[in-house]
């Protein structure tokens, strides 16, 4: 009953507002008529213009005066006289459709692409981590004396950690590896996050199905389980619930699957992990000797109410405690606690920002430009808007139906942005990855489309202001013969639409700078020596079971037939092995220094990274032999281990010395571990051709004394054919040493480098297109105000003509007008990019922030372009026939 009630009252409701609206709508019709049709009969009578103004009021001041009342008497607010200006613009829209779509289609560039930068930072920065613990999980760090980045942990360390702190409610360990799916189908080499426990119930998440680990399900000998990824349950398991509890076979052992994590789950956040099983640390991570060995991630939960700074401050106490019991590993390390939030988006974070700042200088520039349009369009409308005015229309009735206009427009464009965005967001999606992180949530969520609509009704009314305030402050002249309008500033406009233009090519010749020391970087970086010889290089990560990976008898049995069978295959000229590909891969490291010299108490030589390689690597890659020998497969068996170390080293450790024989020493004072180095190399930029050569060792890949990573090893293959024809051969020799491998990941090594510049790539790839709409809308911009200044000229020039002007005279004159918006544009362009270039000097490699090259290059460009721009009003001009101009006048 009360629902019929309800749905009766909302009908009478309903009845009520449409008669109001209908009684209301007829009375101002009625009221219009009355009003042209006696404004008309004035006109015709001989009276002037105020004449008509001041008649008409007089006679239908009572009917005006009776609208209001009426208005009134109905309830009719605020709301009903923007609904109906609304109605009004969108029919004034639709009578100019060449402007409207114009206008629609440079703002929905501007705020779509917007809209787009916008969602990913509100995803990426914005929204918390999706953890229900999120803002209490830290990650916590080794640090080390003059080093700027954190980095990882050691097994001992963590342990310590554990033992002491007590800002934490809970910390654990997580390292993520490789692993191998056989059973039903091809195997599959899997990401696998081996972490603690505590890990999954610390970020307070818990599985979908089934459950996650029990305490003691990280102890050595326990059960082997592990937890799917719903992406791996969906895809390799057809979504079956009923996977829980059943074994898979990873490296050829039974697992039981326990779980299945939610589809949002991601750990570590960011990356892309199938499954989860229990860390287990190596027999060698437990070895005292081990605390200068550093590799692992630590995650913490903070304790109710305890800060992170607290946090911090006991995480140095703590480690100026071990660094006094263990003076030599921990001589100049620290610790140190960052928000996981923090920590996971501060890569991306400036660059996100740097996109945002493009985006928006691009909505400023369309903006300016629809002004421009809007003011051109002006000149089509005086006579509506002397009407209006002889009507007795106030300026402030008149500001509020151009602005309403303007944010109607904007709406629209917002509208149809929303179409672009989704577009944008779909490419970046695609094309870069790496700058998205795994698990990030971009949609166009309800804070994106408030912020869109927000900002449109800004713009709208940011570049309808102008535009309404010319046509509202108006007066009518003319002679009785028609009613024409007259602006009040119609020197100010001019240059009011003048600054525009200027400003559009200063805000678009920042961009283009931007965009131009980025390329030019890029093109830098791109040339810059890897220290190797990429050509004709096949690169593939073997999925080997790990079982083959834990000795020299398995080694022996796999890797080195596997080795001999790839250089048999015709093309081959050289074939090795090594557990970190350069350019793609680093992170392990230790702790090593020189034999022979004192202890020191307080030392500080480098972390060093390792790794394991076979004869044949470094000539695969044409890594420069400088000194010495090359690693031979006998190495293995001599009781000292034998290395090849890069110069980076040589140059930190022995400075001036000969390297050959010396050892290096890993371990502490009791007890260590010595390397015999048998040769030098070349450096290589194994962390990216950004970044600075590392000092590096090289052991046997047999050798496992030193390199315990326990990951895939990488196959590096020079060939005399194209990389790819091999590709079945090596598969082929793979299989006919392990059935169970897989090889994967098979690229070549230009496509590796290619690869690390992706991230690179997309920015620069942003910028660039941003750059290239902003140019195109100034531009655009330029043409119009400078035809409309031809334009507005067209009788002056007719006078010229005729008192002896030649055409090249008068182009003359057009362009030295453009000349000077121009001028004036590139001016406080290019003091706005000295003063702005040096925040994207982080992102530069190669170039400074102040390069002349650049600089005076996107000027040309500029020029060119708006030279270009001003080509067909300035050729108008100069065809200006005089006569037929002065009969128009």
């Amino acid at each position: 009953m009360n629902i019929v009630h309800l749905i009766a009252r909302a009908g009478r409701r309903l009845r009520r507002l449409v008669a109001r609206r209908k009684f209301e709508r007829d009375v101002d019709e009625e009221l219009q008529f009355h009003m042209d049709m006696a404004a008309a009969r004035h006109a015709t009578s001989g009276r002037s213009a105020d004449d008509v103004r001041a008649l008409t009021h007089r006679e239908f001041g009572s009917m005006t005066q009776y609208r209001e009342e009426v208005r009134d008497a109905h309830g009719l607010t605020m709301v009903d006289d923007l609904w109906r200006d609304a109605r009004l613009a969108i029919r004034t829209l639709l009578r100019t459709p060449g402007f409207t779509i114009v206008a629609l289609i440079t703002f929905a560039l501007g705020i779509g692409a917007n809209t787009a930068i916008f969602s990913i930072i509100n995803g990426v920065l914005l929204r918390p981590l999706p953890y229900p613990n999120a803002s209490r999980v830290v990650r916590v760090f080794e640090t080390l004396k003059d080093e700027p980045e954190p980095g990882p942990v050691s097994y001992m360390n963590y342990l310590d950690w554990k033992q002491r702190a007590t800002s934490f409610e809970s910390i654990g360990v997580f390292y993520n590896s490789v692993i191998t799916l056989s059973g039903d189908g091809d195997p599959e080499r899997l990401r696998v996050g081996m972490v603690s426990a505590n890990v999954i119930p610390l970020l307070g998440t818990t599985p979908s199905y089934g459950r996650a680990f029990l305490p003691d399900e990280d102890l050595r000998g326990k059960n082997r389980v592990v937890v799917l990824s719903d992406q791996l349950w969906r895809r390799r398991f057809n979504a079956d619930r009923a996977i829980v509890g059943k074994t898979i076979s990873l490296e050829s052992t039974p697992y039981t699957v326990i779980g299945v994590m939610p589809a949002t789950f991601t750990f570590p956040y960011g990356a892309r992990i199938d499954l989860w099983s229990p860390f287990v640390p190596p027999q060698q991570a437990l070895d005292p000797r081990s605390r200068g060995w550093h590799w692992l991630q630590v995650v913490a939960l903070l304790k109710p109410g305890v800060a992170v700074e607290r946090a911090n401050r006991e995480m140095q106490q703590i480690a100026a405690t071990i660094q006094n019991e263990n003076p030599l590993p921990q001589a100049n390390r620290g610790a140190t606690a960052i928000d996981l939030h923090e920590q996971a988006v501060g890569n991306v974070r400036f660059m996100l920002l740097a996109l945002l700042g493009a985006v928006f200088l691009v909505l400023l520039i369309a903006c300016a430009n629809v002004a421009n349009l809007l003011l051109a369009r002006n000149a089509t409308r005086r006579k509506d808007v002397s009407v209006r005015v002889a009507l007795g229309a106030s300026r402030g009735q008149l500001t509020r139906q151009l602005l309403t206009e303007s944010v109607v427009l904007a709406i629209l464009g917002a509208v149809l942005g929303l179409a672009v965005s989704k577009a944008f967001l779909s490419v970046l999606t695609k094309l870069g990855p790496q700058t998205i992180p795994v698990g990030a949530d971009i949609s166009l969520d309800g804070r994106v489309l408030a912020v869109l609509l927000g900002a449109s009704v800004l713009c709208g009314i940011l570049f309808g202001i102008a535009p309404a305030l010319q046509l509202s402050t108006t007066h009518l002249t003319g002679g009785l013969g028609g009613l024409t309008v007259k602006s009040t500033s119609g020197g100010d406009m001019k240059r009011f639409r003048s600054g525009l233009v200027m400003a559009q090519i200063a805000l678009s010749l920042m961009l283009l700078i931007g965009a131009g020391l980025l390329m030019r970087g890029f093109i830098a970086l791109q040339h810059t020596d890897p220290g190797l010889v990429s050509e004709r290089v096949l690169t593939a990560r073997l999925g080997v079971p790990r079982r083959f990976l834990q000795g020299n008898i398995e080694t022996n049995a796999l890797l080195r037939p596997f080795l001999e069978r790839v250089r048999a295959i015709p093309g081959v000229r050289e074939a090795g092995l090594s557990t970190m590909l350069p350019i793609d891969e680093t992170g392990t490291q230790a702790s090593f220094w020189v034999n022979g010299r004192p202890w020191p108490v307080a030392r500080n030589e480098p972390l060093i990274e390792v790794r394991s390689v076979s004869p044949g690597f470094r000539a695969a890659l044409g890594i420069p032999l400088k000194l010495g020998r090359d690693l031979s497969e006998t190495d293995d068996s001599t009781s000292v281990s034998k290395i090849l170390v890069n110069e980076a080293v040589v140059q930190r450790l022995m400075p001036g010395e000969n390297p050959i024989g010396r050892r290096l020493l890993q371990g502490n004072a009791q007890d260590y571990t010595e390397f015999e180095i048998v040769g030098v190399v070349g450096d290589v930029k194994q962390s990216g051709l950004h970044v600075a050569p590392s000092p590096e060792l090289y052991s046997s890949y047999a050798d496992m004394r030193i390199d315990w990573s326990q990951g895939d090893m990488s196959l590096v293959v020079k060939t005399a054919v194209p990389e790819i024809s091999i590709v079945p051969h090596v598969r082929q020799a793979l299989k006919d040493v392990a059935k169970d491998a897989a090889l994967v990941n098979v690229r070549t090594m230009d496509e590796v480098i290619d690869d690390s510049l992706s991230s690179r790539r997309v920015t620069i790839t942003l910028f660039g297109v941003f750059a290239a709409v902003a140019l195109l809308l100034a531009a655009s911009g330029l043409y119009g105000v400078v035809y409309y200044l031809v334009t507005q000229r067209t009788r002056e020039f007719g006078i010229r003509v005729a008192l002896g002007a030649n055409a090249s005279g008068v182009m003359a004159l057009v362009l030295r007008q453009s000349a000077v918006l121009v001028a004036g544009g590139m001016a406080i362009g290019l003091a706005a990019a000295l003063a702005l270039s040096r925040f994207i000097g982080s992102m530069l490699y190669g170039v400074g922030t102040r390069d002349p090259v650049t600089f005076i290059g996107v000027a040309l460009v500029l020029t060119i372009v708006a030279l270009l721009a001003t080509i067909v009003p300035t050729w108008k001009a100069s065809r200006v026939d005089p006569v037929i101009a002065l009969r128009e006048e």
